[in-house]
């Protein structure tokens, strides 16, 4: 597959020699993130038969551009499909082309077959009615703030209209409202479409639509969408509907299949900065030289790089005369490098704004990159895997032989573990801010099911909790689990204890941070803090007040890292109204500011150090009495000191 850029949108061209192409519409909003995985492998399957594919990212969403101001969503989304329809047709050449789409991906499908030249529909869980959409979104978003603490709760506003991070303005509500899919059908003729199918979550729920359709003289077939459930859930639980899938597959190729396009041959090369490149295992041929995306503020263009290979955008400011500083971004628990609500993406560019390069990336089996052979393809195990900390150290590796003097990371929840281990190993790394980091050090092979299986909520947010009659009732009603949260909070209690314990009797380890602590991979929070001092790595922990990563920190540092203060590079800072993943648009505006600041402070630093030791290369200078003295000499300080 190769990447593309039309119109200020980003896509993927799957390859494939088949008179039909097939182009795959996304969902919207959180159900887009969480269905990348199963789109990217519907696009490969469908490839796999020689049929080529087109899936990309509306205006507004993914790696796109951003749309204009006065346009219309509903109408910009399916202008958007017409568009890549024509751009699969002038790539490919084909006569035919299939739309795919699931969840508002299919509806945006739908409409986009009455408008552009599309003779099949495969539509996956359309959504017919625009105003139950809303109230399944409503139901979701009050579903997520009843899980925060009550701060946290006030601090989300009602409007714009917020679901998991994915904001939704005051006219795309409206147009939702008003969106009815079998009245479009009723009274739009469908000229080109010949047939279409339709996987319904519950049976009959399709039944109006296929009706719509078949008085168009449309070929309709219906299937259940086996695997639902499972599949539509966050990243690294979705299950993927392999059998619906297949059923998918096999009716867009019908007779059509073809032979798969060859790769393109493999190109090796030694050098660290190319060895990017060929198609390997994760089928990532280099990208073209002139595939980028102009933006206002700066210059998006994929990447590929590591022996995985791996995937990134690599995000510069248009005015750049040379490479300075630079941010990795890695990616959030299993989701892509766009980020929960496109939190990656916004933090890159508001970075190119300030004049900041970054590269969000995809580790290995996440987003675009393909996992190694033998690797797990759990994905709730993988986030947390040492292969992600080394894919973060590969990519700041790649951006130093780029000529970026001094590279952070950045992450959030795992992708700030990664992004901090990462630190400890690789030279290039030299600083990391983490947010929302769970735990200083992960057990090989522990899951995500299993940390939220040990704590669903933070010791402070049992207590704020506490004072909560509603959450009471819920308990003395069986719906809650009181033998679960006395065992939480008792193995927190047990276990503070025995480190205030061993504070007292100053156990080494304990008691201060060792910088001489011996040079292995830390397995505890201070051999992980205590590696970072001695490289020399800034370090900025941010947390919420009631995240539950909080308690690993003020457990082994203190109320909200306050021993902390006595380290010369790392420190923390809380705040009182931040949810873990960042989802309210106030707390992840509060965190881009703050890591921007902290760039700049790091890059002003770096020059700081650059002139001081440029300053000492500076030769002998003659007194005026005529013996020669010398420069005082000051050492050149170790970068970020």
């Amino acid at each position: 597959m190769k990447p593309l850029v039309f119109g200020g949108r980003f896509g993927w061209l799957h390859p494939g020699r088949g008179p039909r192409g097939v182009v795959l519409c996304n969902p919207y909003g959180h159900e887009a993130v969480w269905s990348h995985r199963g789109m990217r492998r519907l696009a490969d399957q469908l490839s796999a038969l020689g049929l080529p594919v087109l899936r990309f990212d509306y205006l507004g969403t993914g790696d796109s551009g951003e749309p204009r101001e006065d346009d219309a969503p509903l109408e910009t989304a399916v202008d958007d499909i017409c568009a890549a329809v024509q751009r699969l047709k002038a790539e490919t050449g084909v006569p035919r082309v299939t739309l795919c789409g699931l969840r508002l991906g299919a509806t945006l499908a739908a409409l986009a077959a009455l408008k552009c030249e599309a003779d099949a529909l495969a539509l996956l869980a359309p959504i017919a009615s625009g105003r139950a959409y809303l109230r399944e979104l409503s139901a979701l978003r009050s579903t997520w703030l009843q899980r925060n603490a009550g701060p946290v709760r006030t601090a989300q506003v009602d409007t714009p209209f917020n679901v998991l991070g994915h904001v939704y303005s005051e006219r795309w509500c409206a147009q939702l409202a008003a969106l009815d899919l079998v009245r479009a059908f009723e009274t739009t003729p469908a000229a080109t479409l010949e047939r279409a199918l339709v996987c319904e979550v519950r049976a009959g729920t399709g039944n109006p639509l296929c009706t719509a359709l078949r008085g168009h003289g449309v070929a309709v077939g219906i299937r259940p969408f086996e695997g639902y459930g499972d599949f539509m859930q966050e990243t690294a639980l979705s299950v993927l509907p392999e059998h619906t899938f297949a059923d998918v597959v096999r009716w867009i190729a019908g007779g059509e299949a073809q032979p798969p396009a060859p790769h393109p041959p493999e190109r090796k090369n030694d050098t660290r900065q190319n060895r990017t490149n060929g198609t390997a295992a994760g089928g990532l041929p280099e990208p073209a030289a002139d595939v980028a995306l102009d933006l206002p503020q700066a210059v998006e263009r994929p990447v590929v790089f590591g022996d995985a290979p791996l995937f990134g955008v690599l995000c510069e400011p248009r005015d750049t005369t040379q490479p300075g500083v630079a941010l990795v971004i890695a990616n959030t628990a299993a989701n892509a490098h766009h980020g929960d609500g496109r939190l990656s993406v916004r933090l890159a560019r508001h970075l190119a704004n300030c004049g900041i390069a970054s590269l969000r990336i995809d580790a290995r089996g996440l987003g675009e990159s393909a996992p190694l052979p033998g690797e797990t393809s759990d994905l709730s195990v993988a986030v947390h895997a040492p292969a992600v900390a080394e894919d973060v150290a590969a990519a700041a590796g790649w951006l130093a032989d780029q000529g970026y003097g001094c590279v952070a990371s950045f992450g959030v929840c795992s992708g700030g573990y990664s992004a901090l281990r990462a630190a400890i190993a690789e030279p290039a790394l030299c600083a990391v801010l983490a947010v929302n980091m769970r735990r200083f050090h992960m057990p090989d092979g522990i899951s995500t099911r299993d940390l939220n299986n040990k704590a669903s909520y933070s010791m402070a947010t049992y207590s704020s909790k506490a004072f909560e009659w509603t959450k009471w009732k819920i308990l003395l009603s069986g719906r809650r689990n009181p033998v679960r949260i006395a065992r939480a909070v008792l193995v927190y209690a047990l276990v503070l204890t025995r480190l205030r314990i061993s504070d007292l009797a100053r156990i080494p380890g304990r008691a201060a941070i060792d910088a001489r602590a011996v040079e292995a991979p830390p397995s505890s929070p201070h051999g992980v803090v205590s590696a970072l001092e001695r490289k020399g790595v800034r370090t900025l922990l941010v947390y919420g007040a009631f995240d539950y990563g909080l308690d690993d920190l003020n457990l082994h540092f203190g109320r909200h890292g306050k021993h902390l203060a006595r380290c010369a590079h790392v420190r923390a800072t809380v705040f009182p109204d931040l949810d873990h993943a960042l989802f309210n648009p106030r707390a992840a505006d509060k965190v881009i500011a703050l890591c921007t600041a902290f760039v700049r402070e790091m890059a002003a630093q770096k020059e700081q150090t650059m002139q001081a030791a440029s300053s000492d290369r500076q030769p002998r200078m003659p007194s005026p009495s005529g013996t020669v003295r010398h420069r005082t000499e000051t050492p050149a300080a170790a970068p970020l000191n």
